[in-house]
């Protein structure tokens, strides 16, 4: 006898599965396959195609333009949508300045940010990471003093995504210089288009503009902008962190790119045949398919514990390390199977340059997704400091 959830369940997914076949662009859909950026404009676009058909933000109450959704419903619709290879949209407005507006917010608050975060009206920006605060986040050093019924924010933040785009960017800031480092901060909402607000790119070494510097000096920020009380930011930023647990794994990012190896591999040859026929290239091929099968597991064993615990709690860590190893090593067997096709993101930044050269097709984009992988590393914790987080909660070290 089927099971009724589970035949829901292979209904909702055929229907995520129509809806980006029908809804996204093959230029985007293109992008996305490639690991190409998608233009702000594309990401709003799509983002309002969300909106009107009721998913423009699964982590909210219906009453706020939500759905309702159980978390496993979510997690059903946010893999879907991955594997489908929808755009995905940065988590800043809905799935990080959303659910803390609805959990510290005050209804002014709500009913003056919601609304525009839904529908991308505003482009929000998250302001954490400082020049001398990066992995001991709570070392920060921007500060905000209070003149009546303003802020006035000094200070400055570094690898801030998105950051050219933005409208508004939620920040830590020091508000209490005499406290104990986690005491003493607090979360402010800041207008970018303020004066003494300053954006400064950081380009990728292979080109993309993601990332950048932001400055403030003098900036005024009205208290009203303050989500809860003065001093608890730091409660704050860690609620907010405990929304993006599980999309740390990046699971079924390697799961389709699981399949783009496959297909590589069946269509590159050498003079013995498909390269997938090689012994050896069949053999590391397969290793990374049990690799990325594990990660599947690990990231629904998380699921499992998030609904019955509501938090995973270290287990979070792991899932980071690994998600970020795994797809490394997704993206090396495909930048070795693809050959010399894959160096001419090597070998320029733009595509015009990259069509003078020898066009490997798909796979002149697998160098990008390669070094952008980098990254993830580092950010949110590097992964050194996930180890000691492990050796810590798990070993008692």
């Amino acid at each position: 006898m089927t099971d009724p959830s589970r035949s829901e369940e292979i209904r909702f997914r055929q229907e995520i599965r129509e809806f980006v076949a029908s809804e996204v662009p093959e230029s985007i859909r293109l992008k996305v396959e490639q690991g190409r950026d998608v233009s702000r404009d594309e990401t709003i676009a799509w983002q309002r195609k969300l909106v009107a058909r009721g998913w423009g933000a699964v982590h909210w109450p219906k009453r706020w333009g939500g759905t309702d959704w159980s978390l496993q419903k979510r997690f059903v619709f946010e893999e879907e949508m991955a594997l489908a290879g929808a755009p995905s949209i940065p988590p800043f407005n809905t799935r990080m300045l959303g659910p803390i507006l609805l959990e510290y917010g005050t209804e002014e608050q709500k009913e003056r940010f919601l609304p525009g975060a839904l529908n991308m009206d505003q482009w929000w920006c998250q302001g954490y990471s400082e020049p001398s605060a990066g992995s001991d986040l709570a070392a920060l050093r921007t500060r905000a003093v209070r003149e009546g019924d303003y802020y006035r924010v000094n200070g400055g933040k570094i690898w801030t995504s998105y950051a050219h785009y933005a409208d508004w960017m939620f920040c830590l800031v020091r508000t209490d210089p005499e406290a104990k480092k986690q005491k003493g901060i607090s979360f402010l909402l800041l207008d970018m288009r303020s004066e003494g607000v300053g954006v400064e790119p950081i380009h990728h070494f292979y080109g993309a503009h993601l990332l950048n510097q932001v400055l403030l000096e003098d900036v005024k920020v009205p208290v009203d902008q303050r989500i809860g009380e003065e001093n608890t930011g730091w409660t704050t930023a860690k609620a907010l962190l405990e929304h993006e647990r599980l999309a740390t794994s990046r699971h079924a990012e390697a799961r389709r790119k699981l399949g783009r190896l496959l297909a590589l591999a069946n269509t590159n040859q050498d003079a013995s045949g498909t390269l997938y026929q090689r012994a050896d290239l069949n053999a590391r091929i397969a290793q990374v398919a049990v690799q990325v099968k594990a990660l599947e597991f690990a990231t629904r064993r998380g699921l499992e514990m998030l609904i019955r615990d509501g938090r995973i709690g270290v287990f979070a860590s792991s899932l980071n390390l690994k998600g970020v190893a795994i797809n490394q090593a997704v993206d090396e067997a495909i930048m070795d199977i693809a050959g010399v096709d894959a160096l001419a993101a090597d070998a320029a930044y733009d595509d015009l340059a990259r069509d003078l050269l020898n066009d490997g097709g798909d796979a002149r984009y697998v160098a990008e997704s390669r070094y952008y992988l980098r990254g993830p590393a580092i950010a949110a914790g590097s992964n050194e400091v996930q180890r000691n987080i492990i050796a810590k909660h798990v070993l008692d070290l």
